[in-house]
């Protein structure tokens, strides 16, 4: 090799140490299940679409830094195509796809108070296609309406029951997501990924129990601002 160029090994190791050094701040503070940053996040569920990659860059680092010949040169030479394939996990780690760019956001999402009319929001809801619609008051989440409420509330009160008068507050049954509802909603943070998000969506359930809806705050509560909504339908759409 001419002059002082890079050899794709010193290439490699160079990136890979880049990579360390991202996933170190990702999961600084946390107790690792391995003891190794990489390993962890080969069971993070953002490292899926680059896992197998990642797995084989590993094992060549291992190779690169722990064996060489008789001269002292590594027993392995990576080929410049697995280089920029390194380059493109890391640059995959460096700027993850944020599940908040994928969501309803929050100014676009159809909420409903306690005291609007349930059939008012069941109208709202019908002719603007909406299949979800959060509920809150002034002081925050209350719950979720859905067509699974309406279902519900349709066989607690029976069709005599809903008229004008009925307001979305008095269908505290309907709106509860409490853990034996079958229809379940959970809270991320802002810097939750859309891979966790997709994993959420098709972890294994109980029987009759689904993932609806992800709901993506500030600090991952209840309590917070909701600033995007997701159903599968959002993650179907964003191609991964």
């Amino acid at each position: 090799m001419e002059g002082n160029a890079e050899r794709p090994s010193e290439a490699f190791l160079r990136q890979y140490r880049v990579l360390e050094g991202l996933l170190e701040k990702r999961y600084a503070g946390k107790k690792l299940a391995s003891g190794s940053v990489v390993m962890e996040y080969l069971h993070d569920a953002d490292s899926l679409p680059y896992r197998a990659d990642l797995d084989m860059c590993r094992d060549i680092r291992n190779l690169l830094s722990h064996n060489v010949d008789g001269t002292g040169q590594a027993v392995v030479e990576p080929s410049e195509a697995v280089v920029r394939l390194l380059d493109a996990i890391v640059e995959y780690v460096r700027r993850p796809r944020l599940a908040v760019e994928f969501g309803t956001p929050g100014d676009r999402i159809l909420f409903a108070h306690p005291n609007d009319s349930a059939l008012g929001v069941i109208r709202h809801m019908l002719r603007m296609g909406y299949s979800h619609v959060p509920v809150r008051n002034r002081n925050g989440f209350v719950g979720v309406f859905s067509a699974s409420s309406l279902m519900h509330l349709v066989d607690e009160l029976g069709f005599d029951r809903l008229s004008d008068d009925l307001r979305v507050g008095d269908l505290k049954e309907a709106l509860n997501i409490s853990e034996d509802r079958n229809e379940k909603y959970i809270f991320l943070d802002k810097n939750a990924t859309l891979n966790t998000v997709r994993a959420a969506f098709d972890a294994p359930r109980e029987r009759n129990s689904r993932l609806s809806v992800v709901f993506i705050t500030e600090d991952g509560t209840p309590r917070a601002d909701i600033l995007a909504m997701l159903t599968p339908w959002d993650v179907l759409k964003s191609g991964v």
